[in-house]
């Protein structure tokens, strides 16, 4: 009983390993762009990136025609000490501590300069003063011509594509001009002291204070130059406050930039880092109106204000939809191919339609965290020449959260795959001694595949592992490998363990470790063996000793022996049969069994006619009571005829058919099925007289 309920303990222990586990695809519902700003939590179950992923409405500027002349735009950048500070103050005090004003602007010029290449475009960098001085380098232009005492200039109007020598194109030069070293410090700004005097300020000091009418007056001095009509002619204007700390000099002017006088259509960008909700002061508000309402030219009623807490992560975003959408025609670019990149690996897309992007197969996700960037290559006609446009998404994916997945993003999920083992084409649940030669079958998840794939068996203590090669078999891969126990681990291609053990059976996909099939078999070690051994081919001396009513047969077993009746006892029990006398005096057999069985001997006459019969059955518990057979873990019992009739007669002499038939049963833990035996045998009864 001990065996029985070891092994019922581990056939529980096992059963919930890895069989009927969800696997699911993370699906992408709207396009990747609104994914990019954080990390996307999925629940452990999402190992796979879906194969299809939608497109985006990319819209591309152009210039709609051959006729449409080039716009002449300004960017007035605020570089005071408050944006980002090179001498005092912290991160957390700063409007734009990343740079913004200056690396996105660096983006945008490649943005324009794709889709307008002459455009032209000047830069006033500003503070108290502005940033650069025409006595360093003659291509900076003064604010103030004719006015010798003053030296503060400006980038002028520089057509993108204008050719600077070396294979350098204006659009590097503006770009490099906005290079800076850290803090707001830029590489070219002036060293020269200030020409103008200012109380309070030491003359090299080109950070503190805010002189914004400075800034739109220089900004108006280099429109002057412009190509452009009116109306194609623009102010980019980024900035994180109100006028404070002008020069002397200057201070009646301070607030003149609110008038909007001869002021073309102007975009402001006001910057207020980390504001819950950020607005722009009263001043901003004044400017814009007034330039709208300036009649400069038909355009200026489109000059807009703008105010953000992230200048980092929303003012590429804002300038590109916000203000160069008013600036340039847009349209939406033509989806034509996506490349996504995952682990070191590239995927190509294989189709697009209108909404998706379809990639070969489904994509792993790594056990923890995944970055995916997407490439996605549009299509589009500026003025009759067919361009291509690039967008990058990159996307953060987690696999640890348990909640649901946020919106936009859904799963699709199915049935993970199973493994089944097999004995000469029955299914095994509990491996016996029985089962040397055993088939893996591996029922994979619909849709997968798995080409010369395979599985590792091993035991769950001992040492010895085997890799089984897989082949496809009507829609299910098959495998086979042989089995023994022994301490010893051979290098035969045979997995060898303990009876302790039980076998272990686990698929990896090869194209992602995180799909894993594991399942556990118990393991018995109990072989199948059922004997029927002749007692007697005759038996005599029966008219000795007088039958006693209802016992027509007798059990040789231990007397606590309890055997179940099938259809009525009729039978007694002795523990031996201990004289010669008393064993031919019966005819019968004793049956050696490895487990619990039933037994039914049924007696005829030669000719035929049934003359009696005895049933019953043995549980494990009882079974165990019996003596031991030849081999240890079998039992014997006898079962003896005592030649009597059903009707407690005795019969006649003559010769008699024995049909034994034992069952050994099914015992969860022990063996799983039944094994049936049925012996014919011809014997002899001899009476002779007292």
């Amino acid at each position: 009983m001990t065996r029985l309920k070891s092994w019922l303990l581990a056939v529980s222990a096992f059963s919930g390993i890895s069989h009927g586990a969800q696997i699911c695809n993370l699906v992408f519902d709207k396009c990747p762009s609104n994914f990019t700003s954080g990390t996307i939590t999925v629940p452990q179950s999402v190992i796979w990136l879906d194969p299809v992923v939608p497109v985006c409405s990319e819209n591309v500027q152009v210039v709609t025609g051959t006729d449409s002349p080039p716009p002449s735009i300004v960017f007035i950048i605020d570089n005071s000490g408050s944006m980002s500070s090179g001498t005092s103050g912290s991160n957390n005090s700063w409007n734009d501590p990343t740079e913004a004003r200056f690396n996105v602007v660096k983006t945008l010029l490649d943005t324009i300069a794709a889709a307008s290449p002459k455009a032209e475009v000047g830069l006033v960098i500003f503070s108290r003063r502005l940033q650069f001085d025409h006595r360093d380098n003659p291509f900076f232009k003064t604010a103030f011509p004719g006015d010798t005492s003053q030296h503060d200039s400006y980038v002028p109007l520089t057509a993108l594509d204008q050719d600077f020598g070396g294979g350098i194109k204006g659009v590097d030069t503006l770009k490099a001009l906005l290079g800076f070293t850290g803090h707001g410090n830029l590489n070219y700004a002036t060293k020269l002291p200030a020409s103008r005097p200012n109380t309070g300020v030491t003359p090299d000091n080109i950070r503190d204070g805010t002189d914004i009418t400075l800034g739109f007056d220089a900004a108006k001095e280099a429109m002057k130059t412009a190509k452009a009509p009116k109306g194609d002619q623009y102010f980019i204007f980024l900035s994180d406050g109100e006028p404070s700390g002008v020069d002397t000099p200057r201070q009646g002017t301070e607030n003149d930039f609110q008038k909007g006088t001869n002021v073309p259509t102007t975009f402001t960008v006001f910057f207020k880092a980390n504001a819950t909700n950020p607005t722009a002061p009263a001043s901003i508000v004044t400017m814009t109106t007034a330039i709208k309402g300036n009649g400069y030219s038909a355009s200026n009623p489109k000059s807009a204000y703008f105010a953000i807490s992230l200048p980092g992560s929303q003012l590429l975003t804002l300038l590109q939809s916000s203000v160069l959408n008013p600036i340039f025609s847009n349209t939406p670019g033509k989806p034509v191919s996506a490349v996504m990149a995952v682990g070191g690996t590239n995927y190509n897309s294989t189709a697009v339609d209108a909404k998706n992007f379809t990639f070969p197969k489904r994509v792993p996700l790594s056990a923890d965290q995944t970055v995916v960037n997407l490439t996605y290559t549009y299509s589009y006609t500026d003025s009759g020449v067919a361009k291509t446009k690039i967008v990058p998404y990159t996307l953060t994916v987690k696999r640890s959260g348990t909640g649901p997945l946020g919106d936009g993003l859904s799963s699709s999920c199915q049935d993970q795959g199973n493994i089944t083992l097999f004995n000469n084409g029955t299914q095994v649940n509990l491996v016996t001694a029985d089962h040397n030669d055993l088939d893996v079958h591996l029922t994979l998840s619909n849709g997968e595949t798995c080409n010369g794939c395979s599985v590792e068996v091993k035991p769950s203590k001992s040492p010895d592992k085997e890799n089984v090669t897989l082949s496809p078999n009507g829609g299910i891969q098959v495998g086979h490998f042989e089995r023994e126990t022994s301490t010893l681990v051979k290098a035969d291609g045979k997995l060898q363990h303990l009876p302790t053990d039980s076998i272990i059976v686990t698929y990896v996909n090869p194209d992602n470790p995180l799909d894993v099939i594991r399942k556990a078999f118990p393991y018995s070690d109990v072989s199948t063996i059922l004997k029927v051994i002749s007692h007697n081919d005759y038996s005599r001396g029966g008219d000795v000793v007088d039958p006693k009513p209802g016992e027509h047969f007798v059990l040789v077993a231990p007397v606590a022996v309890n055997p179940t009746p099938e259809s009525g006892k009729n039978w007694s029990i002795t523990p031996a049969l201990t004289t010669v006398a008393d064993s031919v005096r019966y005819v019968g057999s004793t049956i050696e069994a490895s487990r619990a069985f039933k037994v039914e001997v049924r007696v005829y006459t030669n000719l035929g006619a049934y003359v009696n019969k005895i049933q019953f059955s043995l549980t494990q518990s009882e079974f165990n009571k019996l003596s031991k057979g030849v081999k240890s873990n079998t039992r014997q019992i006898g079962v003896m005829w005592d030649n009597i009739a059903e009707d407690g007669t005795k019969a006649g002499t003559g010769a008699y058919i024995l049909k034994t038939t034992v069952t050994l049963l099914k015992i969860p833990g022990i063996a799983e099925d039944e094994a049936v035996s049925t012996d014919y045998r011809i014997v002899g009864v001899l009476h002779t007289p007292r």
